[in-house]
């Protein structure tokens, strides 16, 4: 194969040819001091963009996530947090995102143990077990995991257990996680090259239940004990006090969030010609539950995604989605549209791709999820939506955001929704076999 060596006379022809151009000069005279972003944003897109949307269901201050990666959990809580103020017709109501976390981070580890068992005699540089090896402590999920954990652990109010230092500033309890799981995985490897199966086997459940102890340790010391009960009481807005007696978690779980939520469906904006729209899939390797429930979406058109949405919206029910947040996006503003910085005119580099083009290239995928709580209709199309974030309120609006529908045309890949808000050849797919997806497809 012919070699393109880069020789230093290109450097210097280029060089040549940058101080020569003055527009060039100027802009990098601004970007230096100032930065991309700022010197590249559109005024006339931000000044059309106001918060105003004619469907609006939030009447609650935000959630801060911190420095973690717990979005997803944040989003679904979110969710399920208006159902309880609507329904039990109070102020405001916060549940315990620590409590989804400790038990999230535990599960987790017990996958990684479970995964590094069954590919104990791979090669350490075989891909699989490069995978797990480095996503030992990661804090991302999905929402079929976020169903599962409740179902499981159930939930508890903020108070009952609130974020420590440790839950909204992960990085420290990540990497003890990761030492201790990559351990028990040396051990596990070595016990299954005993020359006795017997002994090797029973070597390798010791290894990992001392594991196990070690992750709770490691998780308690950082984010608490979890509450096996608690005593639900509150007033609503009518000044009437309810008290509901001593609950555990999983009482009270079954007590708020309605049957008909574990049902819902994700539907997923994928344009790339490989995957076929109408169709379901999986990703390989899922759950990060043993025993839970794959994550799986049924690949749909992109009106599709926004009819649910706005149905769902109208109906009083903000809806999970998730989306590659840092996009076309200013932070401090709280907005999102797709042609927000002007990229291309700021560098003089064409850098337009299609989404399935940016997502074949890894351009783009989910990075966070978060909550539409409101939409801005015209002639019933959508024309803006509001976000409910999980930054807390000194950014955007006091922690809610601004989407122009062109960046969910762009950057929005999947929506949670009731299964009767799709067609009735989407419910027959949803019940198909899935097609499988590599766990590091562009949608994981």
């Amino acid at each position: 194969m012919t070699r393109s060596v880069l020789d230093p006379s290109f450097v210097a022809r280029q060089r040549e040819t940058f101080a020569a151009d003055p527009v060039a000069r100027i802009v990098q005279n601004a970007v230096t001091g100032t930065g991309a972003d700022k010197v590249s944003l559109d005024r006339d897109v931000v000044n059309r963009l106001d918060e105003s949307v004619s469907e609006r269901l939030d009447a609650w201050p935000v959630t801060d996530q911190k420095h973690s990666g717990r979005c997803w959990a944040f989003a679904g809580l979110n969710v399920l947090r208006a159902r309880v103020i609507k329904d039990l017709n109070l102020e405001d109501f916060a549940f315990s995102q620590n409590f989804m976390a400790f038990h999230d981070k535990l599960e987790k580890a017990n996958h990684v143990l479970t995964r590094a068992v069954a590919v104990a005699d791979h090669d350490l540089d075989d891909e699989e077990v490069r995978l797990i090896l480095e996503h030992t402590g990661d804090d991302g999920g999905y929402w079929p995991q976020f169903l599962d954990l409740v179902a499981k652990y159930g939930l508890v109010p903020a108070w009952a257990i609130p974020d420590t230092e440790s839950a909204g500033n992960t990085a420290q309890l990540n990497r003890v996680l990761s030492t201790v799981l990559r351990r028990a995985v040396l051990g596990i490897r070595a016990a299954a090259t005993d020359s006795d199966p017997q002994e090797g086997s029973e070597r390798i459940e010791a290894v990992r239940l001392q594991a196990m102890s070690d992750v709770y340790r490691v998780l308690a010391i950082h984010l608490g004990t979890p509450p096996t009960s608690f005593t639900w009481q509150y007033r609503d807005k009518d000044k009437a006090f309810h008290n509901e007696g001593e609950l555990t978690p999983v009482e009270f779980a079954k007590k708020v969030v309605p049957d008909a939520v574990y049902g819902y469906i994700a539907l997923a904006h994928d344009p790339r010609p490989e995957n076929p729209v109408g169709r379901k899939y999986v990703i390989d390797h899922t759950p990060w539950m043993e025993g839970g429930t794959p994550y799986t979406h049924l690949s749909a058109p992109l009106d599709d995604l926004k009819t649910a949405a706005i149905a769902a919206i109208r109906d009083g029910e903000p809806v999970w989605f998730d989306c590659d947040v840092a996009r076309q996006f200013d932070r401090e503003g709280g907005i999102w549209d797709a042609r927000l910085h002007d990229y291309d005119s700021l560098y003089g580099v064409d850098l337009s791709m299609t989404k399935a083009e940016r997502m074949s290239m890894r351009e783009i995928g989910p990075t966070h999820a978060m909550a539409l709580v409101g939409v801005d209709l015209v002639d019933g199309e959508p024309r803006r939506w509001r976000v409910e974030n999980s930054w807390g309120d000194e950014v955007g609006r006091k922690g809610f955001f601004t989407m122009d529908d062109s960046w969910f045309d762009d950057y929005v890949f999947r929506v949670i929704v009731a299964p009767e808000r799709l067609s009735e050849a989407a419910r027959v797919e949803w019940a198909a076999e899935p097609i499988v997806l590599p766990e590091w497809d562009a949608l994981s």
